[in-house]
């Protein structure tokens, strides 16, 4: 009687390291947003109020940076593709640093309950960061007519005729537009 010797791992076993931050790369722009945002004061805004029943709430700006971080990488997003987000893209879980993925409903009730009302004023601490940073000079401001279409495809050329042609008219609303501001 032969005896078989079962093997109890497959070809598609998932092998993960130790720490996630060997995956990372190290150019990767999660890092500098988290520079970023670990240099603003967030406490202003985000209110930790005790809760003696119930499941342990999320660490507020862990949720912030989830949140701000899917909307700088991927735009306008939906609550169900960050959820999946955090439970699939190994830079979403290092910023949650071992806490469970939020479900849809914890994101939006965040959202709603805390962020709402906030999230300009916590923009402004942002760009003033990193204009401090990177000497951005707010006293000038540059002009220099270039067209970049968001949704670029074959017929989103411009001519270069009309351009000639308009850039007197616009020129003008421009002279006139500043010259009310001022």
């Amino acid at each position: 009687m032969k005896k078989y010797q079962q093997e109890y791992n497959t070809p598609y076993q998932l092998k993960f390291p130790i720490e996630i931050e060997k995956i990372i790369e190290t150019t990767d722009p999660v890092y500098t947003f988290c520079e970023v945002i670990d240099h603003i004061d967030l406490n202003k805004y985000l209110t930790t109020e005790e809760r003696r029943t119930g499941r342990p709430r999320y660490d507020e700006k862990t949720l912030l940076k989830v949140i701000l971080f899917a909307f700088m990488e991927n735009g306008y997003e939906s609550l169900r593709k960050i959820e999946k987000l955090c439970k699939t893209d190994i830079r979403f879980m290092w910023l949650l640093q071992d806490e469970p993925p939020p479900s849809h409903m914890t994101i939006e009730n965040f959202m709603n309950n805390v962020l709402n009302g906030k999230i300009e004023e916590i923009f402004a601490d942002i760009n003033a960061y990193i204009f401090e940073q990177e000497n951005v000079d707010m006293d000038h401001v540059y002009i220099d007519g270039t067209k970049i279409t968001a949704n670029a495809n074959k017929y989103s050329w411009v001519w270069k005729k009309s351009c000639e042609k308009n850039r007197v008219k616009v020129f003008a609303k421009i002279t006139e537009l500043l010259s009310e501001i001022n």
